[in-house]
């Protein structure tokens, strides 16, 4: 695996809003792409909020189909808490979510794709990209 990509990458895919974001994924295959579950769990909560949540969620399940998911560990878990004590005693700290997303790229060594990179790049030793 060489990418995990954020929930905003995937919103940008299946929208098709961003060419160039589409160009790039494109070019890899599924087995270099991971799906985070906390990823998952981001897009499953927006699919409630929608109009037709059944469709939403059917359509999200259709479109990650055959993904590899990236799951949180007990490695994850002491990287999580590694991140966050870190970031809180710099005053730096990110949204929980977006915690947890650092952990697993970190756990699994892959470069975070994110439209969100600022936010991100406060996390050390995480490879960020913006493909926007």
């Amino acid at each position: 695996m060489r990418y995990l990509f954020d929930t905003n990458v995937w919103i940008d895919l299946e929208r098709g809003s961003y060419p160039h974001v589409l160009d790039r994924a494109s070019s890899c295959t599924r087995d270099q792409v991971g799906v985070s579950t906390v990823v998952l769990g981001e897009l499953y909560a927006g699919a409630l909020r929608s109009m037709d949540p059944i469709r939403a969620r059917q359509s999200i399940d259709t479109f990650l189909a055959g993904w590899p998911r990236i799951g949180v560990d007990e490695r994850t878990a002491e990287i999580y808490a590694e991140i966050r004590a870190a970031l809180q005693s710099q005053g730096r700290v990110i949204g929980p979510n977006d915690l947890w997303i650092a952990a697993q790229a970190l756990r699994e060594d892959v470069v975070l794709v994110t439209a969100n990179d600022d936010e991100f790049s406060r996390v050390p030793s995480l490879e960020v990209e913006n493909w926007r």
